[in-house]
């Protein structure tokens, strides 16, 4: 009798040869999900082009939807932090439209991954982020953040994230979400003027 699928945790890459594996796959993944549909993604042909096994490739990520969040997580790791000379506001401003800008400069890939972390968090029951959370905070400098800092941060985060799917199951292009984020960053943290 045939085993039903069950949802278990991805491994976690350790050692320093699995951390370069794991980067490897995301790599292919990339490239792959910016000239092809998530449907076309083929799970064997990225772990052929990885140099892997293709049961090592779902070690690490048991669905296309592991595979392309964790490629939204670690895109949203790796924002760069701008320097706007103390305006928190500019200064978050500038993280979050960069981030939006850099997602949306290949629209397959980002439908892929917003898609792919919607379903992960239907399916979880743990909560799944790309967690610019943290990176808001830290831009605007806030190294004691208050409640209301954080409901800001919190709120910015999730507006981004409205924005980002909107563009890309809607097809908005880039420019017209960069304006959004702007004109959200201008409201939301009006209070950090």
């Amino acid at each position: 009798m045939p085993r039903l699928a069950q949802e278990r945790d991805p491994a976690v890459p350790t050692t320093a040869s699995q951390r370069e594996r794991y980067d490897r796959i995301l790599a292919v993944a990339a490239r792959h999900g910016r000239r092809l549909d998530l449907e076309q993604v083929n799970m064997a042909q990225i772990a052929e082009e990885s140099g892997v096994a293709v049961g090592t490739l779902y070690r690490y990520f048991p669905t296309k939807h592991h595979l392309y969040a964790a490629l939204l997580d670690k895109y949203a790791s790796a924002v760069a932090v701008p320097d706007q000379g103390g305006d928190r506001v500019a200064a978050v401003t500038a993280l979050m439209t960069g981030a939006i800008g850099a997602l949306l400069r290949y629209p397959r890939l980002a439908r892929a991954m917003i898609v792919s972390a919607n379903a992960r968090q239907a399916t979880s029951t743990e909560f799944v982020s790309a967690d610019l959370y943290e990176s808001i905070l830290d831009t605007a400098g806030l190294d004691e953040p208050t409640d209301d800092d954080r409901q800001l941060a919190l709120l910015l985060e999730q507006c981004a994230y409205g924005i980002i799917t909107w563009a890309v199951t809607k097809g908005d292009d880039a420019e017209n979400a960069i304006r959004d984020m702007t004109r959200a960053c201008e409201l939301i943290l009006a209070p950090w003027k």
